[in-house]
């Protein structure tokens, strides 16, 4: 648990560090002035930016080979040029391939995030998530699971778009609420935004 601490202290400040130099570049820019992009003419939908990723793995265990499919989209409102607030939702599929039976099954998971921008380019996240898993039997129903669960993951990201309307981010977030002794508590996650 130490070294898995340790790592992910030390991609924190490798994404903070790598994330300043950017800025720095990228200040050097033409941009709209903070008063006329927080135009209150543009409605609602003016504050809103959107992001998401798609989540695609295949692996391989001594009982057989698993593939996970998903999409995980997300809204953001802009409370303020720092603070954005909104919901983040997650929709996972799983299949295990080897041993006959073909379990598979599919997860979702769906709460509200919080981010605050240091700069241009890395900002922090915070979310209460809560997740479940149900099966799929061979005729496609639903065989609902107990196995229910809520997480909240704290972590800071870097985003490339810098001010600018699309670009990619990298997140690393620690789940304070993880307590199996299986899963690491530490996720990554790789995705896009607009208007962030």
């Amino acid at each position: 648990m130490k070294q898995i601490t340790r790592i992910f202290t030390l991609l924190l400040l490798f994404t903070f560090v790598f994330g300043v130099m950017t800025a720095d570049a990228q200040r050097t820019r033409k941009r709209d002035s903070t008063e006329e992009y927080f135009d209150e003419s543009g409605g609602f939908a003016h504050r809103l930016w959107y992001g998401g990723g798609f989540n695609l793995n295949f692996s391989g265990t001594v009982f057989g080979n698993v593939m996970v499919i998903g999409v995980s989209p997300m809204v953001g409102y802009k409370i303020n040029d720092i603070l954005s607030i909104g919901p983040r939702a997650s929709l996972d599929y799983t299949e295990f391939f080897g041993d006959g039976t073909n379990p598979r099954y599919l997860s979702w998971g769906l709460g509200p995030f919080a981010r605050g921008k240091f700069s241009e380019t890395i900002f922090a996240h915070v979310e209460y998530q809560v997740t479940g898993t149900t099966g799929l039997n061979s005729a496609s129903d639903f065989i609902p699971f107990a196995d229910e669960r809520s997480n909240f993951f704290l972590g800071a990201g870097y985003q490339s778009s810098g001010g600018g309307l699309f670009g990619y981010e990298i997140v690393a977030l620690y789940n304070f609420l993880e307590d199996s002794e299986f899963n690491i508590p530490i996720s990554f996650r790789v995705g896009v935004n607009w208007n962030f």
